[in-house]
This record gives C-alpha cells, structure tokens and sequence, in this order.
C-alpha cells in the first residue's frame, strides 16, 4: 500500500468497494447477531463455538478487545460490524477457528495492519473478523544457509524495523512504518530497495499458511513450488499466513528524507521527475535510489502543493548524483534529506497511520518513459478544477517508479505471479489517493477517482504510453488486478493452484478479501 504525508496532511489513501455488505444497516446485523436460529454466513453459530473452545481469544461488541480490535482500521470506510472478534496466538489457533468457520459456513475477514481501505477486504458484517495482532512474533533464525526474519502477520514495519535495523540488517519491507506485514507482502509490496531487490515478496523464503481445511502447510519454493510462486503477489486466495520467514541484508545509514514545494514549482519538480527515469542517464539507473513524487489537491483551498521522498541506500553526505536534481527545488519548508539511520527515516512516515478519515485508492501504469510525467499531470490538473468542495477532500497523486533493477531482480529472486518483463521495459505506477470525512460523499468521490483513471488509461493508449499493469496494493477491488499479471498468463494458473488447495472455494465465497482469482 501507499502512503504519503505533508506538512499538514497525513495518510491519504484508501478505496471503497462495490460491496453491499459493506453498507447493509447495524440494526439489521445486531439482530442476526442475537438470533440463533439464524444460519446463512453471519457469525452466531460461530462465535458461540469460538467463545466456548477459545475464550480468551473471542471477543464480543461492547468488549474492550472488541473495541480495540476495531480500532485499528486505517480507514473509517473499512469500520463494519463483524459478530464477534477472534484473536489468535498460533497458527493451531487459525487452523482451529477455521474448523469452525468452514463447518458454520459463516463469513469471515483476517485483517493484518488494517490499511487496505476496500470496505469488507479486512472486516466483515456480522461474520467473524480474524484479528492477526497477537501473531506478532519475530526472530531470526537459519533457513538453507540464509537468515532470514521470521514474521507474524501482525506486525506493523515501524516494529521490524525498530527491532532489526539496530543489529545492522534490515529486510525488503515496506516504505511506510505504520502499515502490516501481511497485506503488504501477500500483494507483492513496494519497498525503498526494490532496485536491489526486487518487490519485498521475492525476498520471502517460506510461507507459514492455514488452509481451508485446517491443515498448517510451510510452503517454500521446493515443498509446493506453485503455491510458493501464487503467495507472490496473489493476495488472500490460498489460506491464511501465519509467518513469513524473509531474507535479511546488511545495513548501513541511508540518505533520505522529504522535500515540500508548492504549486509554482511543480513544473521544475516534473522535470526532475522527467530526468530520473530518462532511459539512458537518468537517476533511476542507480540501483540505490528510489523515490515518490505526490502531488496534492486540496478541493476547499483549491491549491495544489508537493512532498517527494528521496532514497538513497548509502551512507553519503551530499546529494547523490541520481537524486541531485530534486535537491534544487525551492521548498516551502526545510529539506529533511539528510545522511540518517534508516529508523530514523521511518519515523517520519508514521503520521501516515492516522486514522479519522475515508479513504481511496485507485491504481494504473504507464511506460516510464519522461513525456508520462507531464501527460498524467495536466489531466490531473485539468480533473482537480472539476470537483466539488467535498469537506475535507484532500487528492494525492502518486509518481512511483519501477525500474528494469526491480524487474530483474524479482527475476532473480525466484519470480511471483506479478511476472513482469523486464525487456518490456520500466514502468510508471500511478496511484490515486483521497481523504474526505463524510460517508454521504463516497459515490460522488469514487466515481471521480475512476473518471481521472480511465481518461489516463485512455489517453496513454492513445499516445502508446499505457503500461497493462496495476499494482494490487494501491488497487480499487472493481480493478481486474490479477488478469492483467503475467500479461494474462498468470491468471489461469492462479485459479488452478486455489482450487487445488481450496476445492471448496472457501476463499472464494465466505472470505471478503478482495481481488479473488474468481471474481477476476
């Protein structure tokens, strides 16, 4: 997932479902709660199991567990009314509630960091919501000659991070601290070494995974080779992950931090951003940097204004030459960048966990290739002057770049259903993000959002520029993520491997992930 910040705004993102037990009416759910003779996929039946096998681990509404556990959601779009909360420790516990879920046929949701902001992705209406907080364990240990960090899904990266990096190493996680483990890894993840090494799930060297019929698989690229190759990037079809043992590296100090300008310097921040990915001398060729250009709009002020994160993965004093251009900016407040620890760097991302607002997210991509830059900025101008003044809306416009490093080195590390071709080229993800506090503005909000994304698409086409790629942690759930991977080689394979592990279709039908293999 994807999460920027300026000065004065925090955590813009999310995104709202076409899920109709998103919105079906409290009243309705307390009722179907309280009944018990009422069957069908709410959760009575299996609460009360639940409650009476694990009592310490079962929550019910008005409990302080329960409220906590419904607390943690990042997005007030994603705050429903699940029957009962289950808190497991272990994944015998997972393995147990799923006995349970799959014989009362009851729905239900895992939640990790609670950031995806698609309504039912991570909680569920009247089903059971599986809360992974006290799977949080981490250790290092051996794994065929590798050390690897041995993770519980629950885990928020600011807590690896402030646990690992200190002892000189650190792992492929994610670019903003506040954010889960699993969501982040199960759809592929972005992080700030992607170049050296590739998206953070190529860096996994096996999977812990319950399945539908309780069984605790340790799945690595040589016990089931495809299943290993599908929880690359193939999201919450498979079972639910209990640990994810990933490989270490070495760390030092970075140079890193944020750069603010206001709307009168977007246009020499496009073309610092048009010089980083120029195919033969641009920035992007340094393995070392990363960055993220967003740009922001403010539908009450009706001003645009900036933040751009720069990385670097050394320990330099000055500029690098590959981000040096950005460096020359004017900027609204002072620069960030410095030489840091890479803990340090992080601490600046937590404001993006703040969690009063509704959220969206919607996700496309381009070739990257320097004309993009200006092309998606003029038709996110000219979109921006046709909005409403919705309380509180606050767009952010996200530049992420994938390199032909990152490509190959996802190659290298054992490929992932995502399957990018690095001959094909970089790759420009697009994100859309919004922020807006009243539920009365989602349909008006979303239809904006995907009017934006499909008049890019259409004139990216046009121009040759579009890219058949949409990055699933940034993606709206009507999104066809999974069909587009692979250049549509994957999709088939996917829906195999799920039937072999699932024949049920339990992750199908009773879990509210999103992006399921046979809605796509």
């Amino acid at each position: 997932m994807r999460f920027t910040l300026l000065s004065t705004v925090a955590a813009l993102a999310g995104s709202i479902a076409a899920n109709p037990i998103a919105y079906e009416g409290a009243a309705l759910i307390e009722a179907r709660q309280t009944d018990s003779s009422y069957g069908g996929g709410y959760g009575g039946n299996a609460c009360r199991q639940l409650s009476q096998q694990y009592p310490a681990l079962t929550a019910y509404p008005n409990t302080t567990l329960y409220n906590t556990e419904q607390s943690l959601f990042w997005s007030e779009t994603t705050v429903l009314a699940p029957a009962c909360v289950f808190s497991p420790k272990t994944a015998q516990h997972v393995a147990g509630a799923m006995k349970i879920i799959v014989a009362t046929n009851t729905r239900f949701a895992v939640r990790s960091g609670g950031h995806m902001p698609n309504p039912g992705c991570n909680n569920v209406n009247g089903g059971v919501l599986i809360g992974t907080d006290l799977l949080n364990s981490k250790k290092l240990a051996q794994f065929n000659g590798v050390e690897v960090a041995q993770l519980g899904p629950g885990l928020r990266w600011t807590q690896i991070y402030s646990w690992i990096a200190p002892q000189g190493k650190i792992v492929n996680g994610g670019r903003y601290s506040p954010v889960g483990v699993g969501g982040l890894l199960l759809g592929g993840g972005l992080s700030y070494f992607g170049s050296q090494n590739g998206w953070a799930s190529n860096q996994i060297q096996q999977y812990e995974l319950v399945t539908a019929d309780s069984r605790i698989l340790y799945v690595t690229k040589q016990s089931y080779p495809e299943l290993f190759w599908s929880l690359r990037g193939g999201s919450t079809n498979f079972g639910i992950v209990t640990r994810f043992d990933i490989k270490t590296f070495p760390l030092t100090d970075v140079w890193a931090g944020f750069i603010n300008q206001n709307a009168a310097n977007i246009p020499l921040l496009l073309d610092a951003t048009a010089d980083f990915i120029k195919p033969k001398t641009g920035g992007s060729l340094d393995p070392k940097s990363a960055i993220d250009v967003t740009i922001f709009f403010n539908a009450t002020s009706r001003k645009f204004s900036t933040t751009t994160s720069l990385f670097y993965n050394a320990p330099v004093t000055t500029a690098p030459k590959a981000l040096v251009n950005f460096t020359k900016i004017p900027t609204t407040v002072p620069s960030t960048v410095h030489k840091r620890s890479y803990v340090d760097f992080e601490t600046e991302t937590e404001y993006s966990g703040v969690r009063t607002l509704r959220q969206l997210f919607r996700a496309t991509s381009l070739k990257s290739t320097p004309p993009v830059v200006n092309l998606a900025y003029n038709i996110y101008k000219s979109k921006c002057q046709t909005l409403k003044p919705i309380t509180g809306l606050i767009l952010s416009f996200v530049y992420q770049p994938l390199t032909v490093d990152l490509l190959k080195a996802s190659k290298a590390n054992g490929g992932d259903a995502i399957d990018l071709d690095p001959a094909d080229g970089p790759i420009m993800a697009l994100i859309i993000n919004a922020a807006w506090e009243n539920p009365s503005d989602d349909a008006y909000v979303n239809s904006w959002a995907k009017d934006f994304f499909d008049t890019i698409d259409t004139r990216s086409k046009s121009a040759g520029y579009y890219y058949p790629f949409i990055f699933l942690n940034d993606a709206q759930p009507d999104q066809k993520v999974l069909a587009k991977y692979g250049k549509g080689a994957s999709l088939p394979k996917l829906k195999t491997i799920a039937k072999r592990f699932d024949p049920n279709g339990v992750f199908q039908t009773l879990d509210g992930g999103s992006f399921k293999v046979s809605q796509q």
